[in-house]
Parts: structure tokens; sequence; C-alpha cells
């Protein structure tokens, strides 16, 4: 009966952890642009003014810049994704999909459970040099 019981408090903390408990995040408070992304389940989601190639190819030159270590990119036709490595073996994932035109959303992720401070900087590089 034991068992059962932390079968089942596993499993409900992992449904709850997954379910996309949702942390609104602020960006830019000083000038008010772009006040707010998300951040669910690990993941950090921010919109960005740009077509998606214009946001990938800033993206591949910020990651650079920023000392990580591009290890592959994956070319799909709604999204692109470029992998990285940070110094402790921390895999980072960049994903760049077009919503509308001239609008595109950039889902970032750091580590294996996600890492929130990493991701604003780096979603802040990115737009920087947009």
């Amino acid at each position: 009966m034991k068992v059962k019981a932390t079968i089942l408090s596993i499993l409900t903390l992992t449904v709850v952890f997954f379910s996309g408990c949702t942390t609104p995040v602020a960006i830019d408070p000083m000038t008010g642009q772009q006040q707010t992304a998300k951040y669910r389940s690990g993941y950090f989601y921010a919109p960005i003014a740009a077509d998606a190639n214009a946001v990938f190819l800033t993206a591949i030159r910020a990651i650079d810049g920023m000392g990580l270590l591009r290890t592959g990119e994956l070319h799909k036709k709604d999204f692109i994704k470029i992998f990285a490595r940070q110094v402790g073996d921390k895999q980072v994932v960049v994903r760049i999909q077009q919503i509308a035109a001239g609008e595109s959303e950039i889902r970032i992720r750091v580590g294996t459970l996600g890492n929130l401070p990493q991701s604003q900087v780096i979603y802040a590089k990115i737009r920087d040099a947009m």
C-alpha cells in the first residue's frame, strides 16, 4: 500500500511540473518594450520583432559572441533550432519560430531542467543585436 502511495505522489508531482506552470517574466521594464515573456516548464518563451531567418542569423552571432560552442542546427519547415554547449557541458537550445510576418517567437532552454536567468541573458543578447 505504501508503494502505491509513493508512486501516486511521484506521478502527481510529475503532472504538476509538466502541466505548464507559467511564470510571467519582465524583459525590459525600463523601455516598456516587449514587457513580458513566459517561463514554462523550463522553457523561456519570448516574442521578437523580426523574421525567423533574420533572428537565426543574429542568434548564431550572439551565441558565438557569448563564447558558447555551437554544436549544430536543425532547419525544419516551421522552425529552426540552434544547439550549443556552455561551460560545464550544459546544453543550450534556441528554437526560433515564425508566428506572423515580421514576428517570431524564440524559445530557449539551458540545461536539462532550464535556467531562467541564463535564458534571459541569451535572449537579451539576441534582442540587443537585432
